[in-house]
């Protein structure tokens, strides 16, 4: 009985749509906490995205090298800007931001952003209109992201979060960027996952090597299987497979909706392991940032949803 019904979850794409989204949610939760602990720790940004790309890799040589006749037959600006969105330039820029500003800015700023940046891609690209309650779910973000930003830049201006929160709306947006990228490529999620990952460690690997300095020999054993697990296994194996799923099984808006679970999730997780409190500021500002997120994804028309899906 239970095999039978776990086969006939499975053949729902709804089910394992929510099942996929709902992992993103806890993995990337987890993942912002594991990299804010290595950036203001032993690590540097560039060795947690090398660590990031290069363990999720060792796994994915063999579905990258089955792939590459796909990859042949992609435009090579699909493939640029996959590699450019959810690779390198994104997680460098992200990684930095986290010596700046807590989790809850990130998970804010730059995860639940994700989806206002794919609507307003698909509006300004793809010509795809936008119904009214999106347009009102897009103001409400944008008074919880001042709310958020506003707060680090005048009340608290000396610590620098600001910079943290804009180098995490600009990863946001690269990051929206492979997501419509990629449902229109065609390549399937495993192919995305092998491209991004490979991709980026045979691009950053000679990079890293070049640079003058790294935290990794200095860094201990525990601390870089913790990397290892969140980074490579996590993130970027897992994650964002089963962002991928979510985005074939349920199309990138209604996927989007399970990113608005990733703040509340960081903020426990950031006051356990962390001991970062957000302000009050910052909880108003990441509660009208979900509901612009809930008002944007559940406003589209169903036209414009299937066509996005």
């Amino acid at each position: 009985m239970p095999m039978t019904f776990l086969r006939t979850a499975a053949r729902n794409d709804a089910l394992v749509g929510i099942a996929a989204g709902l992992a993103v949610a806890v993995i990337t939760a987890i993942w912002s906490v594991a990299t804010r602990a290595a950036v203001t720790g032993s690590l540097l940004p560039h060795d947690v995205t090398l660590i990031r790309f290069s363990v999720a890799a060792l796994f994915l040589w063999p579905v990258f090298l089955v792939s590459l006749p796909r990859y042949r037959q992609t435009r090579k600006r699909s493939l640029l800007l996959m590699l450019a969105g959810a690779g390198v330039p994104f997680m460098w820029i992200a990684s930095t931001g986290l010596t700046f500003a807590p989790v809850t800015h990130i998970a804010t700023l730059m995860i639940v952003m994700m989806p206002i940046f794919v609507s307003l891609i698909s509006w300004f690209v793809f010509r795809e209109n936008l119904a009214r309650r999106q347009i009102g779910g897009i103001a409400t973000v944008v008074a919880g992201v001042l709310l958020i930003a506003g707060s680090a830049l005048f009340l608290n201006r000396h610590a620098g979060a600001w910079i943290g929160d804009l180098m995490f709306l600009c990863s946001g947006l690269l990051f929206a960027t492979f997501t419509v990228t990629q449902r229109r490529s065609g390549l399937s999620p495993w192919q995305a996952t092998a491209l991004v990952n490979v991709g980026s460690t045979l691009v950053f690997l000679p990079v890293h090597l070049a640079l003058p300095t790294s935290g990794i020999p200095h860094a201990g054993l525990r601390e870089l299987l913790v990397q290892a697990l969140a980074q490579g296994m996590g993130m970027a194996l897992l994650g964002l497979y089963c962002y991928t799923v979510a985005v074939a099984r349920l199309g990138a808006p209604r996927a989007a909706i399970f990113l608005a679970l990733v703040p509340p999730f960081s903020t426990v997780l950031g006051i356990v392991f962390l001991d970062e409190h957000p302000t009050g500021f910052a909880l108003a500002g990441i509660a009208l940032v979900m509901a612009g997120v809930v008002a944007v994804v559940f406003g589209a028309r169903p036209g414009v949803a299937a066509n996005r899906s």
